[in-house]
């Protein structure tokens, strides 16, 4: 779903080119001349509607951001529904600095529930309400391969559960961050508004980083000088063993051995 001042933005834009620009060079002709009187007299009509639908987003922003304000655990974020789920996930990562994309088309999404952009770099987030079963590998696959499709800089997993040990196993081999329930409670803590100071349900303040996180100890990618992650060869004459892969593939390749950081 697009930022409720594009609407605004286009609107107005609209309404400058139908009712001044286009009657002016249309005028100039008795068979165009109709339709530039025609643009204008619709001028207002077609900006009011784009500027109606970019006040409903404007309101719908500012009830998704009380909402993510709002929020108070696990449990709160586990009673909402599925795409009030992703909203708040995508609120998170708007927090964050991330320029957000939600699906805005009911039913299947091909993979991808938010669009993320961030320097350049575009990122695919899946989103998974879950209230009891894990997480497997299966749906990892799945996002790992709209990833490549797309030629997006990597992706995050979002669930408000937990995830399988093949799931963990998988995501470390990917350019794909793993976000559980808790680890999404502390982002959230970390981007939200204060709470009052009466509220004895509120988030704690935290100032976890549980999405592209980097130790003094790791190592940086040769190439972009961006994070790595510890990989297994799976073919040719180094297969299974390990190796430092940069982050960002397949947008970026930039590898390092294993023996360099050691």
């Amino acid at each position: 779903m697009r930022p409720w001042w594009v609407s605004v933005a286009v609107a107005v834009a609209a309404y400058v080119l139908l009712a001044f620009v286009a009657p002016h060079f249309l005028a100039g002709h008795r068979y165009t001349a109709s339709l530039g009187i025609v643009a204008k007299n619709n001028a207002a009509f077609l900006a009011g509607g784009l500027l109606f639908i970019g006040v409903l987003g404007l309101f719908r922003a500012h009830l998704i951001r009380r909402k993510f304000d709002d929020l108070s655990g696990i449990e709160s974020l586990r009673r909402l529904t599925w795409r009030e789920f992703e909203s708040m996930v995508g609120e998170a990562f708007r927090r964050r600095g991330y320029q957000v994309q939600e699906n805005a088309v009911d039913g299947p999404d091909g993979g991808v529930d938010v669009v993320l952009r961030k320097h350049g770099a575009t990122f695919y987030v899946q989103c998974k309400q879950w209230k009891r079963a894990k997480v497997g590998v299966k749906p990892l696959r799945e996002l790992q391969g709209v990833i490549a499709a797309g030629g997006a800089a990597g992706g995050f997993f979002v669930a408000s559960g937990a995830y399988t040990n093949e799931a963990h196993d998988f995501a470390r081999q990917c350019p794909i961050e793993l976000i559980d329930g808790r680890a999404l409670v502390e982002m959230i803590a970390a981007t939200r508004a204060p709470a009052p100071a009466s509220s004895k349900e509120a988030i704690p303040a935290t100032r976890t980083e549980p999405v592209i996180r980097m130790t003094p100890d790791d190592p940086r990618c040769p190439a972009c000088g961006g994070a790595m992650v510890q990989r297994k060869a799976s073919r040719g004459t180094r297969a299974g063993q390990p190796f430092w892969g940069c982050r960002s593939y397949p947008r970026c390749r930039g590898v390092r051995p294993v023996a360099e950081t050691a």
